[in-house]
């Protein structure tokens, strides 16, 4: 999840790219928005796809990679590091990713209703963490995580 590691002798702190993340949920909502109007229920399979292999593992999330490689290094954006744990970023990437797998499962069902209603509930939880800084994934991960320390 566009981390970076920072190495010194007495401890290890993680580094967010919250640019990268931003670019991921930009091309979330874009391609989705997309299959939505286009009815293209095999791209919403695809950006499933993409956010589950990205979860499992981040080196190979394309969104990002897309950041990394080409938007970055062409000085078109610039990083915004933020010194925070990872998990919580790809806990969210996850449930958006399953909840897209539900979605596209729905569709090709034949349960149009309920793929788009998914689909679109991706999007608007990521537009909300793009326009307003709220992960609603984040937010589940550190309620589990109190819940765990509680009980």
């Amino acid at each position: 999840m566009a981390v970076t590691a920072h190495h010194s002798p007495a401890d290890t702190v993680a580094r967010v790219d919250r640019t990268a993340l931003k670019v991921n949920q930009a091309a979330i909502i874009t391609l989705l928005l997309i299959a939505f109007v286009g009815n293209l229920t095999w791209l919403v399979a695809l950006v499933a796809a993409v956010m589950v292999v990205g979860t499992i593992n981040p080196q190979l999330a394309l969104f990002q990679r897309l950041y990394h490689a080409i938007l970055k290094p062409a000085g078109w954006l610039k990083p915004d590091l933020h010194v925070e744990e990872p998990a919580p970023h790809r806990f969210a990437q996850g449930m958006g990713g399953s909840v897209l797998v539900v979605a596209a499962l729905a569709l090709f069902a034949g349960l149009s209703l309920l793929g788009w209603a998914l689909t679109l509930l991706v999007v608007a939880l990521a537009a909300v963490n793009l326009l307003f800084g709220f992960c609603a994934g984040c937010f589940v991960y550190f309620q589990l995580a109190r819940l765990r320390r509680e009980g």
